[in-house]
């Protein structure tokens, strides 16, 4: 990880001055320009000077990460892998879950081999339920089994070292909590009326867990057990058929419905994004395309109809 450290720490400074307007405005654009290469920096680093492999997982009771994949995004998964495994604490282990239907065989590419000797554990499902395999298989396994926290990430981000111990610490503070790294307040008008997706404000630190607030998936999201044993979070047919696309949208209303709130701490930059996946990315359809604000407003009448878009 010290190979990428420096470059962390550049885009952690440039993204407070761009996101939080900190500095002056001069600076703010070539910060901006900074930023918003340094995944394709990390990115092109891995591609000509493969690092030597990283130390292997212990397997213990610490706390096991997870996410999901398809295959346009396979082939360079390898490299978010190695960064997850670099983190400092590491997690115990790493769990990718995969829709058998898209990998014929269970067919992996070779550049993920040394990770699956290393704690990369990998989970088959007959089931596409897209973003939500990313939590829903490991949340079971966990409940019915070791009952570690289950840490959620993207596989199209470039994690910093740091990642995981923001999560760990506040989970020491908040243990019947859902941990982020990165939330949104959820904003309503003098109706009560949840304003647009859209102009949901970055949350950069909160004195404790609140119930107006959604975690936001691709910084990483920390589960307890108290949290992930409740049933809400395994009705799978009512998720997939409201909202396939907003696994973000669907666990914030299973939270709400089960009384749980979400603390993030300071601030933590967006991660890097890895170069060239965007266009298969459902940020897009869910931000610009109003595609969360239908998911929310669905949402709401599942739970009494109050509250709506």
């Amino acid at each position: 990880m010290g190979v990428f450290s420096k470059t962390f720490e550049c885009y952690q400074r440039c993204k407070e001055l761009t996101r939080l307007g900190r500095g002056s405005r001069l600076l703010r654009i070539p910060a901006g320009a900074w930023a918003a290469t340094a995944g394709f920096r990390i990115w092109l680093r891995y591609k000509l000077l493969r690092p030597e492999m990283p130390e292997p997982l212990d397997g213990g009771d610490g706390p096991v990460v997870s996410l999901t994949t398809f295959p346009p995004r396979m082939g360079d998964l390898w490299m978010t892998v190695d960064l997850l495994m670099r983190m400092r604490p590491a997690p115990a282990e790493i769990v990718l879950t995969l829709y058998e239907g898209e990998f014929p065989g269970r067919r992996l590419p070779e550049s993920l081999q040394p990770y699956l000797e290393r704690g990369l554990d990998v989970i088959w499902t007959d089931a596409n339920t897209m973003p939500h395999k990313k939590y829903r298989q490991v949340f079971e396994r966990e409940r019915d089994g070791r009952r570690r926290l289950v840490v959620t990430v993207d596989d199209d981000s470039f994690y910093a070292p740091d990642t995981l111990g923001r999560l760990l610490e506040l989970n020491s503070r908040h243990p019947g909590a859902v941990c982020c790294n990165i939330a949104r307040k959820m904003l309503r008008d003098d109706a009560g009326r949840y304003r647009p997706y859209s102009l949901w404000l970055l949350q950069t630190a909160c004195s404790g867990p609140s119930a107006d607030l959604l975690a936001l998936g691709f910084g990483g999201v920390l589960y307890p057990f108290e949290v992930y044993s409740r049933p809400c979070f395994y009705d799978t047919q009512t998720a997939v058929k409201v909202a396939l696309k907003a696994d973000d949208l669907w666990l914030r209303h299973c939270e709400s419905a089960e009384g749980i709130g979400v603390v993030t701490g300071r601030y933590m930059a967006i991660p890097p994004e890895m170069p060239f996946t965007r266009r298969s990315g459902l940020a897009s359809g869910n931000v610009a395309g109003g595609g969360n604000d239908r998911v929310w407003s669905t949402l709401a009448t599942l739970q009494g109809g109050g509250g709506g878009l």
